[in-house]
């Protein structure tokens, strides 16, 4: 689209994507940190949903798509109902919308609560949606995040190999920093290394789905 949005619009369904938490698989012949992956909405523990109300209804502010400081990447599934994934680092919304002129119309929008159960989370995305619409991106190394994502599956393969904490720090940050400060006050390389244990375990558990990038 012509404000950045990457766009996937389906005519069939792909239920062996859907059973990985995907619309689409992305084509293969494209490289990993260039493919656009298009997250199921089911795949999400929580979407915030809208409806578009006329744009002159009195109270509501227009929007639209590219007033929010993310990345964005749509899909329209054969339901006709868009939805959206807002990404920054480490942090992502997805948003159904009931209308598809929405993604290159301005809109004013009308958010879906279903009762009192869903009023917490609801609320919660809606102020990390209001956070995209007012703040700039921050500038925060991506490095840093594949590195503890690195550390975490390779925490993972080492436990399921039968291997302890210290085997597993080891195999992580070295013998010589294992040996310095395994026994030290603060219990520091312990915590992390279970950690990242526990980590590595959630995203084999479908945590994975929540980086979605």
């Amino acid at each position: 689209m012509q404000d950045g949005t990457q766009l996937l619009r389906l005519r069939r369904r792909f239920p062996r994507a859907e059973r990985w938490g995907l619309y689409a698989f992305s084509d293969p012949l494209t490289a990993a940190r260039q493919a656009p992956v298009f997250w199921h909405m089911a795949a999400l523990k929580q979407v915030v949903r809208l409806r578009a109300a006329p744009e002159h209804r009195e109270g509501l502010t227009p929007l639209t798509l590219s007033r929010f400081e993310a990345d964005r990447i749509a899909a329209i599934g054969v339901d006709n109902v868009p939805f959206v994934l807002l990404k920054r680092p480490g942090v992502h919304v997805g948003v159904q919308i009931h209308d598809v002129a929405v993604l290159t119309n301005a809109f004013a929008p009308v958010f879906e609560i279903d009762g009192f159960a869903d009023l917490n989370a609801q609320t919660e995305l809606l102020k990390r949606l209001q956070r995209f619409a007012e703040q700039a991106v921050p500038n925060r190394p991506e490095s840093a995040i594949d590195e503890r994502l690195h550390h975490a599956l390779i925490a993972l393969d080492e436990s399921r190999r039968g291997k302890t904490y210290r085997q597993i720090a080891i195999t992580i940050f070295g013998e010589k920093k294992v040996a310095e400060d395994w026994q030290g006050p603060s219990q520091f390389l312990k915590d992390r290394t279970r950690r990242l244990v526990a980590k590595g375990l959630e995203l084999m558990n479908g945590g994975y789905r929540d980086l979605l990038s």
